[in-house]
């Protein structure tokens, strides 16, 4: 059964469930608590949907795209005073900042190390 079959599914049984319960409140005449629970809370949904349709009625293309990059801005700035958090933490001490060199390709290269011939001339050029 896939997924889509099983969604028709739940909704034909939710659609049957609420037409059987109409049924037995008509036949009663006494509302149901959940028609109760509705009519309560009938008017804050309306006030959601509503404040919701206005503001996406109003968010144009340019408005959008200025969010995104708003939204951007907060979190990259967030990130990189991580990033100098990180890396002032980590050229504190001696041993890491040699580490952050090598990965980054500076430092010094012993004279006899095993590097191949291209990578010493390169050296020798700098």
């Amino acid at each position: 059964m896939t997924t889509s079959t099983l969604s028709f599914f739940i909704a034909l049984v939710g659609i049957v469930g609420m037409i059987s319960l109409k049924a037995f409140e008509i036949k009663r005449g006494k509302k149901l608590i959940f028609s109760r629970l509705a009519e309560k809370t009938d008017h804050f949904v309306q006030r959601i949907y509503n404040a919701v349709r206005v503001f996406i009625s109003h968010l144009n293309k340019h408005n959008a795209i200025a969010l995104v990059q708003w939204i951007a801005y907060h979190i990259l700035s967030w990130l990189r005073k991580i990033y100098i958090h990180l890396h002032t933490k980590a050229h504190a001490h001696p041993h890491s900042k040699k580490v952050i060199d090598m990965v980054r390709g500076k430092g010094e290269l012993p004279r006899s190390g095993g590097a191949s011939f291209y990578l010493k001339r390169i050296s020798e050029e700098n």
